[in-house]
């Protein structure tokens, strides 16, 4: 009985926003003036089949797309540094990617979605011989944790994973978990001491849509605002994004259905500025809002539904290089970086959330 209205759910939602795209809603935005527009429709490594996740690593990005491989993309040159096939994907494939770095230490946590779990990748020692990484080399799978289910530390189709760091040392402290389908809801987990062990601690929310409470209707994906101690959330299918102290706590909703400035459809991706703003990948409008989180306010749309040079397709994600925005430009099967409009740069408080 879960297992089918769990995948109704999550099956609606998506006819519901493919509908959304598909009959021609456009964004209030403009097309985008690309500073790097990397990949292609393709198999080959550099290639995406319909990618919808991402994250950053320095000067690097990490993609999933819908064929389970995991690529780090240089985006100067969209050349594949490493890449590999999830172990299963017959059911699903992931749907979230968050990279975490301190130092040399790496940690790569990959939202299993579809087999309710999250792995979590290392990189292998490298080669002595200075050897360049084959296809499926270079990194090593060293801890999984979720298992099928409603209970305390069980999982229903996750969609991301947020980490949150100590601070200077960047020492990880605690991972936050979405889900949808059905157990709607933010899992804290904390580490157990021992290498890549977690912990649960508690979830909240519950699936709905009130706005007094923390309802949500697909979480897809989450960022920490580390200047603000806020976690930020994307409720896709409630087409809002939400605000909460660390420990869960709603601070308030930013955003409702609609086209227009300050409106969203579908948002998928979230990327938190530091500075109170934060970007949101809308997937239903094909396009990048800046939005103000204290006054909810739109500070910028970039994009417009197509498949030229600055048009977006269904967007799963956005985050920041430097001073440049990338978006994954999913239906388009690319990465599409642009400016922020007015010189906003993204300030040193937003780094973290995801890392």
């Amino acid at each position: 009985m879960l297992v089918r209205r769990a995948a109704w759910r999550g099956v609606a939602c998506a006819l519901a926003a493919a509908c959304v795209h598909g009959c021609g809603v456009a964004g209030e935005g403009v097309p985008i003036k690309p500073t790097m527009m990397v990949g292609e429709a393709g198999l080959s490594p550099g290639q995406f089949s319909y990618p919808r996740a991402m994250d950053r690593d320095g000067g690097t990005v990490w993609v999933i797309d819908k064929t389970a491989r995991v690529q780090q993309i240089d985006p100067a040159t969209g050349e594949c540094l490493r890449g590999w096939r999830m172990p299963d994907w017959s059911v699903g494939k992931p749907t979230g990617i968050t990279v975490w770095r301190r130092g040399e230490t790496l940690r790569v946590f990959i939202a299993d979605t579809h087999y309710h779990r999250i792995m979590v990748y290392a990189p292998e020692p490298v080669a002595a011989d200075g050897r360049a990484m084959r296809w499926g080399e270079g990194m090593r799978l060293v801890g999984v944790f979720g298992e099928y289910g409603e209970g305390d530390g069980q999982m229903v189709y996750p969609t991301d994973v947020a980490v949150l760091t100590d601070g200077p040392d960047r020492e990880i402290v605690r991972l936050y978990v979405s889900e949808y389908g059905g157990n709607d809801r933010v899992s804290i987990y904390e580490p157990t001491g021992e290498p890549d062990g977690y912990r649960f601690v508690r979830s909240f929310g519950r699936h709905g849509r009130e706005a007094a409470e923390a309802t949500f209707s697909r979480p897809q994906s989450m960022h920490i605002d580390v200047a603000r101690r806020e976690l930020l959330v994307a409720d896709s299918c409630n087409h809002r994004i939400g605000r909460f102290t660390l420990e869960g706590a709603l601070i308030g909703w930013v955003g409702g259905p609609g086209r227009g400035a300050g409106e969203m459809m579908y948002p998928y991706g979230i990327m938190a500025l530091g500075d109170g703003t934060a970007l949101v990948a809308e997937f239903g409008n094909s396009r990048v809002q800046h939005i103000d989180l204290e006054r909810g306010t739109c500070l910028g749309l970039y994009g417009v539904p197509g498949r030229e040079a600055g048009h977006l397709a269904t967007p799963w994600a956005v985050t920041m290089l430097g001073e440049q925005a990338v978006v994954l430009d999913s239906g388009n099967n690319r990465l599409v970086g642009f400016r922020l409009s007015r010189g906003r740069l993204w300030a040193a408080g937003g780094e973290g959330g995801r890392r």
